[in-house]
This record gives C-alpha cells, structure tokens and sequence, in this order.
C-alpha cells in the first residue's frame, strides 16, 4: 500500500489538531461542570445561611419558597428527628431521615452531598446543624440526581459541542487541502510519465504562487528542454546519416567533376588556336560545382580540409567570375563595393576556401530569390577586426514558415532546396570567428557574413 505523500503531510497535521481540539474541549467541559458545580453549591449554601440566621419560623410554606428560587428540595427536623417541615412527601421525607447521614455542624456551609435513594428517586442530600431554636435543629437540602446531571449535561454540551464541530470542520479542511494538493501531485506524475515516453505536447497550468507552483514550472522548463534536446538528437542522427549519403556521393561526384574538367583541359592545350569560348564556360561551370561539392564535404565527419589563408577581394572576384553567366542569362545586376580606405591586402581571412564556399552560396540564394531582373548587392567593411560582408537582395525575402530556423540544417523554403546551404554558411562563419545572420530591410533582404581579420602578413603570398 502506498503512503501518499499528502497524508504524510496532513494526517499527522490533523491527528494532532484533533488530539489538541479534542483535550482543549474535554478540558473546558470539564471546568464548565465544576464551576456549575460549585455555582449550585454556593447558591444552596447561601439560601440555608439565609434560613438559620432567619428569626421568622421555618415552616413549609418558607420552604416552597426557597425551593422556587433553587429547585432543591428541603427537609426540616428536631434534634429527636421530628420532621418541623418538608417540600417533599411526608414518607419520603421519613425514608431520607432514618438515612444515616453526615451532617455539618453549624459550620454556614452544607456538607459533602451524598446519594440516598426514596422510592423511585435518587437524591443527593447535603445537610447542616441549626442551633437557633430548639424546634429547628437540622436542616437537609435535597437536590434530584437527575436534576444534577442535566446541570452538567447543560454546561459539558455546548464545548462539546463546539470541539466536535471544530473538528469536524477541520477535518473536512484538511481533506479538500489533501484532495486538491494530490489532485496537482498526480497531474506532475501523469505529466512526468508522458514525457518519460517522449510526449510533450500539453504543459502543466502554472496558477498561483506556492512550491508546487514552481515545480510545475521547473517541469515546463525540463520538457521544453527535453523537447529541444530531443529534437537535437534527432536532427543530428538525420543530419549524420545524411551527411554519410552525402559525403559518399559527393566524392563521387568530386572524382568525375574532376575528370571531366581534366578532359577539358587536355583538349584545349591540344587545340589552343580554336574557338574554345564554350569550352571555357563549360569548365567555369565545372568549377563552381567543383566549390559547392566542397562545401558539402565540408558537413561531412571526414572532411578535414587544410586551412588556407587568402584575401576577401580576390574570394569576391573568384565569385563572380563562377556566377557572371547566371547573372548575365537572369539579367540580374551583380555589383560588389570594397571599403575604399582599407588595402585589399588588409582584407586577409583564415580560411579562404570554407570563405569562398559560404559566400558563393548566399550570393547564389540572393540570385534565386531576385531572378529575373533583379539587383544583388555586396558590401564589404571593416570594423573592430571582423570583415563584414553583406549581401542583399531585393526579392521577397524568407518565407514566413522557416524564418526563426533557415540557419538549421534541412529547413529550407525552396520547393528544391535540400537546406543545408546557409547551415554550411553559418557553420564557417562560427569557426573563423564571425557569425552570420539574416534581417529584412524594406524592399532589401540582407545577409551579413562577418569572420575574423587576420594579419597581413598571413596573406602577402596569396
């Protein structure tokens, strides 16, 4: 059997509430009764001070009297046991005198009341020496024992009462405090066992302001971490097994680009005096695939290439070399400003080949997207270290539906695309020490690739 953490906390909570309810009333009953009690006993004592010091004779009609003002019955004798006067029925009063009785001698006050039974009624009789008059030497009050337990039951009740009520109130509190606290625990539990098995499409309500309320919302935050991370997770396995489908096949694609374009080659030192015009765009051609493949193999485990250092304006320039037929066939504008204060030799990058890669494909995205007749446009700038270069375009921009993701690998707008061109782009940036990201400037897309600058003297043989 389980013990729920709610009755680890309440249960106890409320035995002892209980515990102390139930002594608090016990107890105020208890003092209710004696202080009646003494009350009834005080009030007696002072009605028989009142009849011994009396010079009036005590006869029945005085004792109905008192008896109306305290309820108790009275019993008056000689010293020989003749009974002067009574309020009860003669033989009764004969069966309570021929009692044996401890009397209090003439001390004001009743003595110790005792139990004596007259017919079908129990009395409690309380007695007292009157040395007044010698007709007038005893005086007995008699009080029904019935009488006596209803005081008691009047003044016990009510704490009684009051405890129970108390308590039961109590314990209702604790039960629907119990039930709604258990109620928020099993929901964390159902909630937890969903995401142990990967479910993470609801969250819990996070009201109030109390620990559970904080834990709800730590869980929140743990399954929408364990969400990013599993999707992390699967994106990477995706992005690993494609990248081995993809590496394969690019080496492939490498060695038979390569090929051809030797074949090219060959025939056009063979026949240097012919027009080759085709041929020379056939081998541009090649050598922009040539780059791109490249840069595929470069999101692949086993691409290591070297590190080679080059300079920005001659990456531009190799740029648009490999792209000016499309810009020409799209008649698309290509224009690519260089800072006018700073040497070209002071545009040196690390990593000139993973550079040109990364910029070739935004300048080819900026093409598709403002094709035909459109505008590109490259800037290049320096500021605190990095080179700046950005590329704008002036078609629609980034769809909607991938615009907080284009940087992820695979998420792509195009209805052809594979995604993985700005990945690459963004990938590049990060390891030469820039960062690459996209705004949408009015009519004007904008991607701005930033890397580190790195010495002259890295790049003076380039």
């Amino acid at each position: 059997m389980r013990w729920l953490i709610r009755n680890q906390i309440l249960l106890p909570f409320a035995l002892l509430q209980g515990f102390a309810i139930a002594v608090i009333s016990l107890s105020a009953s208890w003092i209710a009764a004696d202080r009646a009690e003494r009350d009834t006993i005080a009030r007696l004592n002072q009605i028989v001070a009142t009849l011994s010091s009396s010079r009036f004779p005590v006869q029945a009609a005085v004792l109905e009297q008192m008896k109306g003002l305290s309820g108790a019955d009275f019993i008056a004798s000689t010293a020989s046991g003749n009974i002067t006067a009574t309020t009860l029925p003669h033989e009764t009063a004969l069966t309570v005198i021929s009692t044996p009785l401890r009397i209090s001698p003439g001390s004001g006050t009743l003595s110790e009341f005792q139990p004596v039974t007259a017919g079908e009624e129990t009395w409690l009789v309380g007695g007292i020496e009157v040395l007044r008059t010698p007709e007038l030497k005893q005086l007995l009050v008699l009080v029904p024992e019935r009488q006596w337990q209803a005081v008691r039951r009047e003044v016990v009740f009510p704490p009684l009462l009051i405890g129970g009520c108390t308590m039961l109130a109590m314990w209702v509190l604790s039960y629907v405090i119990a039930a709604k606290l258990g109620s928020r625990l099993d929901r964390m539990q159902h909630h937890v066992g969903k995401l142990a098995t990967l479910q993470f499409d609801n969250l819990l309500p996070v009201t109030g302001d109390d620990e559970l309320t904080r834990l709800a919302s730590s869980i929140n935050h743990m399954a929408q971490g364990l969400q990013q991370a599993t999707q992390q997770i699967r994106m990477t396995e995706r992005t690993a097994l494609i990248s081995q489908v993809a590496g394969g096949l690019a080496h492939q694609l490498r060695n038979s680009i390569t090929g051809a374009k030797m074949a090219v080659q060959l025939h056009l030192r063979r026949m240097p005096d012919a027009n080759n015009e085709g041929l020379l765009v056939a081998i541009r051609q090649l050598n922009l695939t040539e780059n791109q493949i490249r840069g595929l193999l470069s999101l692949t485990r086993d691409a290591q290439q070297p590190v080679v250092a080059g300079r920005l304006d001659s990456i531009l320039s190799t740029i648009r070399e490999l792209l000016e037929p499309q810009f020409q066939h799209s008649e698309t504008a290509l224009t690519i400003e260089l800072p006018a204060a700073v040497m070209p030799g002071n545009l040196g990058v690390a990593d000139s080949e993973q550079i040109q890669a990364a910029l070739l494909n935004l300048l080819q995205n900026a093409l598709e997207a403002c094709r035909p007749r459109g505008t590109v446009r490259v800037t290049v700038s320096v500021l605190d270290a990095l080179i700046q270069v950005d590329v704008l375009d002036n078609g629609p921009g980034v769809a909607d539906a991938v615009h907080g993701k284009i940087f992820e690998a695979f998420v792509t707008g195009k209805s052809e695309g594979v995604g993985l061109g700005l990945t690459l782009a963004s990938q590049v940036a990060e390891s030469t020490g820039g960062s690459l990201s996209y705004e949408r400037m009015g009519e004007w897309t904008r991607f701005r690739f930033q890397t580190k600058q790195i010495a002259n003297e890295l790049t003076d043989e380039i």
